[in-house]
């Protein structure tokens, strides 16, 4: 049979299926005809298929040479060097069969899906646009547009994007799923239920819808109903981290079963340590603000009877990674990766894993300190424009001891800041029976400021000694922002700073999230803008600072003596939920 009967026989296999046939007739077609373009081309499409994208490429590289005319060679050229990750390659080969054929349709759209994978969203709407514009019924060029104008925060676009998709195919779930996403970025509160209940009913086994359906029903206060759209979740993908923390957050808002809440917590925590050793094995090096930290932090553990041997090889790790690249308590503003030995990283992996953790007691007979006029700090509060206030010996002694232990001895810090410090997370293991006691009773002792507003979140920041900033300006989330301090006033090398700067404009209730919490510049715009005053209560030790959340604040200028127990350390409570005045 001549090669041409061969070849249309090869076709006809493919398109039956057949690809160990088709790929074989091939294969004879180019033994006796090298130069045979389709054959090549097929036989490659056919390795493609197969999952063996090196072969694939080997082949439609020499079809390509041969027959350089042909769009589809070029595209599924492009096809295969994204399946290798080569993604810039890729649309170079989108780029050329374009170039053949403008109306190329499934050129402009792979292009696209490139671009996306290379976080380059508005490029990819365009050729998602030519993909459109050539072929109107294109339901999944709809999804991905949908996609992308996402990324750019196009959320009216998107949700259009998703409805032009469903329109030409009414069960497609990417499509009613993106569509939720999007009317929850809308804050479309209960049409993004119905979309959710949508993706549900098509699809039930998908643990991201219930998830997500949760998060709506969150934000509409409907926490029941919440709960079991993550306990659903939960038991699709019992070992999701983000579905345990979603679970642990919505315990955490009315402060119900606190063992549960600890104990979920502490799943969280191996989990993540997991992650963090994972990432440490890839990456074979440490910060060095945090080499520093460690050091310190196992001195500290074997200084006070926690010398086990995987403290004491962490410690020897940690000793001579610092010695032998120089790191100090000193740091410049840039951070500055260490790169470690395998070994260094077995015996750091090792403590992370096995680090003790402080067992605090499961109550106290008071958490918060007995002796303070709490009614008058509550009228004192009611009575302040803008609402802030200090409040100084805040805790027990018997609390603050604790805390302090908790803070100093449990391996708690798995948050790296650029700005060189460390930050402890409720998801990530910071929380315990006490942390829910204090808010338990100042929920009782000021109701009339916290009654009502549930604590929704809880974290910690450990700061460098000399560090000389904090947390930069910022909004919260939340109605009552506690902010308090538990390291020994000692430690304050200046008296007079160390604490909080609160000013007293508040957040717009119409920015975003980036906008009140990561946009510095445009933050201290506006407050120059609306001529904003300021107020600096310095640091001291168990001083605590209550304030509306929506008011801007940040981190005064620190400095601290060196050493472990030194470092800055406080502690944050949020209750309630905000933008709002």
């Amino acid at each position: 049979m001549d090669p041409d009967s061969l070849f249309e026989r090869a076709r006809s296999l493919h398109g039956a299926g057949d690809l160990v046939q088709a790929g074989s007739i091939c294969e004879s077609i180019v033994a006796v005809q090298p130069n045979h373009s389709g054959a090549l081309y097929m036989r490659g499409m056919i390795a493609f298929q197969q999952d063996d994208h090196s072969k694939a490429l080997s082949y439609v590289d020499k079809a390509v040479a041969l027959a350089p005319a042909q769009p589809n060679f070029h595209s599924n050229r492009g096809l295969i060097l994204q399946a290798l990750g080569r993604l810039q390659e890729a649309i170079v080969s989108y780029d050329r069969a374009i170039d053949v054929d403008r109306t190329y349709v499934d050129a402009h759209y792979n292009r696209g899906i490139a671009l996306q994978m290379l976080r380059r969203p508005e490029e990819a709407i365009a050729s998602y646009d030519a993909a459109i514009a050539l072929e109107p019924h294109f339901a999944e060029a709809y999804l991905n547009r949908g996609s992308a104008q996402q990324d750019v925060a196009k959320t009216e676009a998107a949700l259009a994007s998703y409805d032009a998709a469903l329109a030409i195919q009414s069960d497609l779930v990417e499509g009613h799923f993106g569509r939720a996403l999007a009317l929850h970025q809308l804050q479309q509160l209960e049409p993004a239920v119905k979309a959710y209940d949508r993706v549900i009913a098509l699809q039930p086994d998908l643990a991201g819808a219930h998830l997500n359906r949760g998060n709506v029903l969150k934000d509409l206060l409907r926490f029941d109903e919440a709960l079991q759209s993550y306990e659903r979740a939960r038991a699709l993908q019992p070992n999701s981290v983000e579905i345990k923390k979603a679970i642990l957050g919505r315990h955490f808002e009315r402060m119900r079963e606190p063992d549960l809440i600890e104990n979920m917590s502490l799943e969280i925590s191996a989990m993540e340590v997991e992650k963090e050793c994972a990432a440490l094995r890839a990456r074979l090096s440490i910060l060095d603000y945090r080499a520093v930290h460690d050091l310190e932090y196992t001195d500290h553990l074997i200084a006070h009877g926690y010398n086990d041997a995987s403290v004491v090889a962490a410690n020897t790790s940690f000793r001579e990674i610092c010695a032998r690249h120089a790191a100090t308590h000193a740091h410049s503003d840039d951070l500055k990766q260490i790169k470690i030995t395998a070994g260094e990283c077995e015996a750091i992996n090792r403590f992370r894993k096995t680090a003790p953790r402080y067992q605090m007691p499961k109550s106290l007979p008071s958490c918060l300190n007995e002796n303070n006029d709490w009614p008058a700090i509550e009228d004192q509060y009611m009575g302040s424009r803008p609402e802030v206030v200090f409040i100084d010996n805040l805790l027990s002694d018997e609390c603050l001891a604790e805390l302090r232990k908790f803070c100093l001895i449990s391996p708690i810090w798995k948050r790296e800041y650029k700005a060189h410090y460390l930050g402890a997370n409720l998801e990530e293991g910071f929380v315990s029976s006490l942390h829910l006691q204090i808010a338990r009773e100042l929920q009782e002792k000021m109701p009339r400021v916290f009654g009502g507003q549930d604590l929704t979140q809880l974290w910690a920041f450990k700061y460098s000694s000399d560090l000389g900033r904090g947390i930069n300006v910022h909004a919260d989330f939340a109605r009552l922002n506690l902010n308090f301090w538990i390291t020994p006033s000692e430690a304050n090398l200046d008296p007079t700073s160390g604490g909080l700067v609160v000013y007293d404009v508040p957040a717009p209730s119409s920015w975003s999230y980036q906008d009140y919490n990561k946009n510095e510049e445009q933050i201290y715009a506006f407050l120059k803008q609306h001529g904003a005053g300021s107020r600096t209560i310095p640091y001291k030790c168990n001083r605590a600072v209550l304030f509306n959340s929506n008011l801007f604040h940040e981190t005064d200028k620190i400095r601290f003596k060196t050493g472990y127990e030194n470092r800055r350390i406080n502690m944050t409570y949020l209750f309630g939920r905000g933008l709002q005045y």
